[in-house]
């Protein structure tokens, strides 16, 4: 019987949890992480029926042609570029992931329960009236004690200018401080990391690609954010702290440039508009280490872009193994 996980998404409204669930099967296919081929990685959408029972096609509803999953759903909504998630609410999806079974992983499938907590719930901004009601409070709250792995997605931005900072950094407290929590990985997941690499043209994707540069983004991250530091308490515990930065956006096939098309309003990926049916993304979209917070949440392996405080405190951020 695979292993059965939950992994909780929490971060600020509009940080880029949804956008980096509905990237994940593409990053998987696409080997666009920073782990080895070796692993042989591979994530693919199921429903709760497999999830609850272990079993594929474990409810006969999910077998209808008419049946539309949540992560399509998602999907479709974040191709259209709508709000995926309601600020005040959460949604789960599910997956199968699986990798190669060696000497560090003998049994290499999980099934995932990802969890995406709206931001306005998670950590909202002050100032702003509390709208979330009661009952969803105490089921994240619940969700969040009874999670196997947790990730904070935090965007890449000056955080001073941030109103939901105190709101974040209290709950991080919180949780650090939870006795009955049931979580033993943590990871911080810093988003939006196309956008440092606007300006560079097609060499974007090259420096992106450097795990040096990944490092340094890092260093200058948690510089902003000193309240982060109540992590530590949960690797005093014996709980895996890691940090990382990804891109749903990613980098455009061939051009190597970040994927923002400047001729459509707001963030939107490029894509070829003048063909019959819907937009087609996967020709151009090519996301980015989308992948990496899950698996190391899920199988707790690093990738080369995973980093604890101890390998960016070392010098150049890596230590010789």
């Amino acid at each position: 019987m695979p292993q059965r996980l939950t992994i909780t998404l929490v971060g600020p409204r509009s940080a880029g949890k949804s956008t980096l669930i509905a990237a994940l099967p593409d990053c998987f296919a696409q080997g666009a992480h920073g782990y080895p081929s070796a692993l042989r990685l591979t994530l693919q959408p199921i429903g709760r029926g497999e999830f609850e029972g272990g079993y594929p096609a474990a409810s006969k509803y999910e077998l209808l042609e008419s049946f539309v999953s949540p992560y399509e759903r998602l999907r479709e909504t974040v191709e259209s570029g709508g709000e995926p998630t309601p600020p005040e609410t959460l949604q789960e999806y599910f997956f199968r992931l699986n990798a190669e079974a060696s000497q560090d992983l003998s049994d290499a499938t999980r099934l995932l329960e990802i969890v995406d907590v709206g931001g306005g719930l998670a950590a909202p901004e002050e100032g702003q009236p509390q709208s979330a009601s009661v009952a969803s409070r105490v089921q994240f709250a619940t969700k969040l004690l009874a999670s196997d792995a947790i990730v904070f997605v935090l965007p890449l931005v000056r955080l001073e200018e941030c109103r939901w900072v105190g709101s974040m950094s209290r709950l991080i407290e919180r949780l650090a401080l939870a006795p009955d929590r049931k979580a033993k990985r943590f990871v911080v997941a810093w988003s939006f990391y196309e956008r440092l690499f606007v300006n560079l043209g097609p060499a974007a994707f090259t420096y992106a690609c450097d795990p040096l540069v990944a490092a340094h983004v890092l260093r200058r991250a948690l510089a902003q954010a000193p309240w982060l530091d109540a992590l530590r308490e949960l690797e005093r515990e014996g709980a895996s702290l890691r940090f990382c930065v990804f891109s749903s956006y990613g980098f455009v096939k061939t051009f190597q440039n970040p994927n923002l098309d400047p001729l459509q309003s707001g963030e939107r990926r490029f894509s070829r508009v003048n063909g019959p049916g819907r937009p087609s993304l996967t020709e151009f979209w090519r996301p980015f280490l989308a992948a990496d917070p899950i698996v190391n949440a899920a199988l707790g392996l690093d990738s080369a872009f995973c980093f604890s405080y101890e390998r960016l405190a070392a010098p150049q951020g890596l230590v010789a193994e």
